[in-house]
């Protein structure tokens, strides 16, 4: 009697966790792309919030930005 080979069953069993390593590889390879893109945009908003704030405290100690502002609660002259 000959007893079957294993090989030909071990390929059909391994072929299907082959493909779906290659798929799960190249999804992760996507996901560190998109987030390191993420990354370097949120980079690039905490900076732009920095700024803005940075303005926003230049202009609380220079005062209210001219002689002709109005105080905060005087009426705009279109009232």
């Amino acid at each position: 009697m000959s007893k079957p080979s294993a090989k030909p069953d071990t390929e059909t069993r391994t072929a299907p966790l082959e493909t779906r390593i290659a798929q799960l590889e190249a999804h992760l390879t996507e996901q560190d792309a998109e987030i390191y893109r993420l990354s370097r945009r949120v980079d690039a908003l905490v900076k732009v919030a920095q700024d803005q704030k940075a303005q926003l405290v230049a202009l609380a100690e220079t005062g209210s930005g001219g002689a002709d502002a109005m105080p905060a609660d005087e009426k705009p002259p279109h009232y």
